[in-house]
């Protein structure tokens, strides 16, 4: 059965009777309550001078910065859903709801400019020591001057940049295209007065496309279009080094690209000549020249293009310790891990769960005299009778540092960072690891309320927090 109601009212014919009332126990205004605003405060506003145009607040910056890390959008999609939802208003320190936006999306890049990798890493300490700190702390033994206490897991993964699969005929090709494109930006003031370097962009383009086409390219095919655009583009940095020793004029970010194609030019000369396909600090990406491959050896994920992070979690909080885009030994980082453990906390760890990579015999007798329990099998042959299963028991406490990179890379965008300059993209992945975090305050600020309340038995809330 139908009915018509043809004297309906539209949703855009309400009112609204009551002012909309913020609910206490919505997500965004319980991390609005744990984010140590004034610490970020008191850090941001010495980065800018006295006079001037005045800034942006820092609760509107970092707040749209994490916004964007939680709801895994773009910068054009993070304001707009800042503009429809009131509570993201209230996070980012609005007093009233509005139906404009609050500023531009390009200022999201200036925003992760200035808060920095390190300022990132400052804040999630402040935000997290406390409740990362160990519960129990042994005062330091006889032989001993230190104090230990708690528990450190380590590793180390790759998040991967947002680039295509790099191939030595992709590169040349795109190197190709933007010297091309440099060098019609160095004639344009000359339109009119001089004819413009002859080069071969169609041919270039159509060559490479015929290319791509091949199903399985043999070596030969390969050989041929790597020689073809290695002929095409060692031509147009002939011109541009002509034209910019005539008096032509390139922008900062301009130069830049030049130098990065000339580089490309060397490492893929070089390679061709000697039929090799490695060479030092290979350029994976002209857009993002920085990025290098991180060979992991893992099962669909031989070879990963990003950075290298190394990261330890205490108490189920998790730090960033290093962020390298060139590839590094994990193990080296223990010693360094371990430091700032004491620095965070003011004492050592009790023990370190650790990855197999990570115990060489150094970081067995470091620990050791360090007064450290490393866990894993220990060297050499067991001892008569039966003998605790220590492998297997430290893998199943470790794999927390497993899952928490996991949801990193799930729900925080650790999977692929859309950001392009490198000082951005650090900021990115100390922004997520920050973001996730505060999910975790937050949730412990509430089960804390609830025990007040007398919702939760206080037994139960201190086994909640564990």
């Amino acid at each position: 059965m139908y009915r018509s109601e043809v004297g309906q009212l539209r949703i855009l014919d309400y009112t609204l009777e009551e002012p909309f009332k913020l609910d206490p126990e919505n997500r965004w205004v319980k991390k609005a309550r744990v984010v140590p605003w004034e610490m970020a405060e008191e850090k941001y506003r010495h980065m800018f001078q006295k006079n001037g145009r005045p800034a942006k607040q820092i609760r509107m910056a970092l707040g749209a910065l994490i916004i964007q890390e939680t709801l895994k959008c773009s910068d054009e999609e993070t304001l707009q859903n800042i503009v429809e939802n009131p509570y993201l208003q209230h996070f980012i320190g609005l007093p009233h709801f509005t139906n404009e936006a609050p500023f531009h999306p390009s200022l999201m890049v200036w925003f992760r400019k200035r808060l920095s990798g390190k300022f990132m890493a400052e804040l999630n300490e402040a935000m997290c020591k406390a409740e990362a700190a160990p519960k129990e702390v042994e005062p330091p033994a006889e032989d001993d001057d230190e104090p230990h206490g708690g528990t450190l897991i380590v590793d180390a993964t790759c998040c991967p940049a947002d680039i295509t699969y790099p191939t030595d005929t992709g590169i040349l090709a795109d190197a190709v295209e933007k010297s091309d494109a440099l060098i019609d930006a160095l004639h344009e003031p000359n339109i009119g007065k001089a004819a413009r370097p002859r080069t071969y962009r169609e041919k270039s383009r159509k060559a490479f496309t015929q290319f791509t086409r091949l199903r399985k390219p043999s070596h030969k095919a390969i050989h041929a279009c790597k020689r073809r655009q290695l002929g095409y583009l060692r031509r147009n940095l002939g011109f541009l080094r002509k034209m910019l020793e005539e008096g032509g004029q390139l922008t900062d970010r301009q130069r830049a690209l030049y130098e990065v194609l000339e580089t490309v030019f060397e490492q893929q000369e070089k390679m061709y000549k000697e039929k090799t396909h490695t060479v030092a600090d290979r350029i994976v990406s002209i857009s993002q020249p920085h990025v290098r491959p991180i060979v992991r050896g893992k099962a669909g994920f031989e070879v990963e293009f990003g950075a290298k992070v190394a990261v330890s979690i205490a108490n189920g909080y998790v730090f960033v310790d290093e962020i390298e885009y060139d590839a590094f030994h994990e193990g080296n980082w223990l010693e360094f891990a371990v430091m700032n453990y004491k620095k965070r906390f003011g004492c050592l760890p009790k023990e370190i769960l650790a990855d197999q990579i990570y115990r060489d015999r150094y970081n067995r007798r470091w620990c050791k005299e360090m007064g450290i329990r490393l866990q894993g099998k220990p060297l050499g042959r067991p001892s008569k009778g039966k003998q605790p299963d220590y492998e297997r028991e430290d893998s199943g406490r470790r794999s927390e540092v497993e899952g928490k990179i996991g949801t990193l890379k799930t729900h925080y965008g650790w999977d692929r960072i859309h950001t392009r300059l490198k000082e951005t993209s650090v900021t990115a992945m100390h922004m997520a690891v920050f973001s996730m975090n505060l999910s975790k305050r937050a949730r412990a600020l509430l089960r804390c309320l609830l025990a007040l309340w007398g919702f939760i038995p206080y037994r139960r809330m201190c086994a909640l927090f564990q």
